[in-house]
C-alpha cells in the first residue's frame, strides 16, 4: 500500500492552514475576502438617454412686442388651449397674448405681425 504525503491529503492540509489568514477561512476564489491590490470593478454601463419625442403639430414661432389685427375666435386662458382652437378655425392665422386682459390668449385674423406693440403684447404664429 502506498503511504501518501501528509501535506498532500486534504484533511491534513486543512487542519495546517492558518486561522489567521483571511484566504484560508474563506473561499480564495472570492476577491471580497482576499487582500492586497484588487482589480478595479466594472463600470456601470451609462443609460442611453430616451430621444425626445417628435413634435405632433406645427412649429409655433413666438414674436415679443407684438400683435396681429382683428380678433377671430374665443380667448382662452392658457396658450395651448388657444394654439389648439386656431389650427381648427380657418380664419385664425396667430394667436396674441393680451396683458391688459388677465393675460388670456386671442386668436387673431393676422396674417401680418405688427412689431409695435404699445400694451407689451406677445404674438405667436405658424413658423
Amino acid at each position: 500500500m502506498l503511504k501518501m504525503l501528509a501535506w498532500r491529503m486534504p484533511n491534513v492540509m486543512e487542519s495546517l492552514r492558518s486561522l489567521t489568514t483571511v484566504t484560508d477561512i474563506h473561499n480564495e476564489l472570492d476577491l471580497k475576502y482576499t487582500t492586497g491590490a484588487q482589480p478595479e470593478p466594472e463600470p456601470e454601463p451609462e443609460e442611453e438617454p430616451e430621444p425626445e419625442p417628435e413634435p405632433t403639430g406645427p412649429t409655433w414661432c413666438q414674436h415679443e412686442n407684438s400683435f396681429l389685427y382683428s380678433y377671430a375666435g374665443a380667448s382662452y386662458n392658457s396658450l395651448e388651449d388657444a394654439k389648439n382652437a386656431c389650427l381648427e378655425n380657418a380664419k385664425c392665422n396667430g394667436i396674441t397674448q393680451e396683458p391688459y386682459n388677465s393675460n388670456r390668449y386671442t386668436q387673431r385674423v393676422g396674417p401680418e405681425i405688427h412689431d409695435w406693440s404699445p400694451t407689451g403684447e406677445t404674438s405667436w404664429t405658424v413658423c
